[in-house]
């Protein structure tokens, strides 16, 4: 009895501890908490779990509306989505509106102090607040009515892709495409489509959580197919990327260590055969030199150690350049 209960305690740790792990994205705008990116279904649910409810929608499908208190304060909530993927693109809080300009100017006050808590710092201009981050944007300001009247509102507007294929190698952006040269393990050409998953056919079967993380795919090579398995920090950092072909007896492992800017600081990548010996090995160590105006490295000088089983390590030096496009 008492090792079947010590079971579901310990059943009831992970699960806890897994459903923590889900609850923030590090790489989204969040409101309120709550990381605003993915599905409207997946939106909807955590916005009724903080307390609000839906009481319509547009007719096109692109809005949602609902009702809630925002940050204590009764207020109305416009979702707005892209109607093909079904993500979301944008939220508008509405508070008011406000007859008298001491009530409108305290909970202005009020909203902005909240906000500069939850995100940092706002920048005024033109008597409106505003804030620029990575991963998107917010603007408090005030919108006067014919009646004498005025409403606060908050937009937010989330920059990062869902799918989060290019921000987990350090690419900041709605990056569409990369050209490298003297690409060293890695791929010469890497295109991503505008809710950031890398366009690659011999990558299937994928599934991601429900950030937009990849956690495990398929993939077709020359001798059979590999399962694919991604393994992350609780800061959702690519900690390992383990990829097993069962049909060639090989099972390749590679490990990232970044630095302050998420990017990619150094690199290993090892073979192990069907007896789980190493055979080969290379260590990849960055030092970015340029980079474009959304701070990605345009040119970077690459330290590289090759090892193969029955050699001697081979040491080299290569100069990397690359070019970025992004998505309007």
């Amino acid at each position: 009895m008492t090792a079947r209960i010590a079971t579901l305690l310990a059943m009831l740790l992970m699960l806890t501890s897994t459903m923590h792990a889900q609850t923030a994205d590090p790489r989204s705008l969040p409101f309120m908490g709550i990381p605003l990116e993915g599905s409207i279904d997946s939106i909807d649910s955590r916005l009724r779990v903080a307390g609000f409810t839906q009481w319509g929608g547009s007719e096109d499908g692109e809005d949602y509306y609902y009702r809630g208190n925002y940050y204590g304060i009764r207020a109305k909530l416009l979702v707005t989505i892209a109607p093909a993927s079904r993500l979301v693109q944008s939220a508008s809080v509405t508070v008011g509106p406000y007859s008298t300009k001491g009530m409108l100017t305290r909970n202005y006050q009020y909203f902005l102090h909240k906000l500069q808590q939850a995100h940092g710092t706002f920048s005024n201009r033109d008597g409106s607040h505003y804030l620029l981050s990575r991963w998107g944007s917010i603007k408090l300001s005030q919108t006067p009515h014919d009646n004498g009247s005025t409403d606060i509102r908050v937009f937010y507007y989330p920059s990062q892709a869902f799918y989060k294929d290019a921000a987990v190698i350090g690419l900041r952006g709605r990056v569409q495409e990369v050209v490298t040269e003297n690409a060293v393990a890695e791929d010469q050409f890497m295109h991503f489509s505008e809710d950031g998953q890398l366009e690659n056919p011999d990558l299937t079967d994928r599934h991601y959580d429900g950030f937009g993380y990849l956690t495990q795919a398929k993939m077709t090579e020359k001798t059979g197919q590999s399962t694919v398995e991604y393994t992350y920090s609780s800061s959702y950092h690519l900690l390992r990327r383990t990829l097993t072909n069962q049909e060639a007896g090989i099972t390749y492992v590679n490990e990232y260590v970044y630095n302050q800017d998420d990017e990619v600081q150094s690199e290993t990548q090892k073979v192990y055969d069907k007896n789980s010996e190493c055979i080969m090995s290379i260590s990849l160590h960055n030092n970015y030199l340029t980079r474009d105006d959304y701070g990605n490295w345009t040119s970077n000088s690459l330290q590289l150690t090759y090892w193969e089983k029955g050699s001697q390590s081979q040491h080299s030096t290569v100069l990397q350049k690359r070019t970025l496009t992004y998505w309007e």
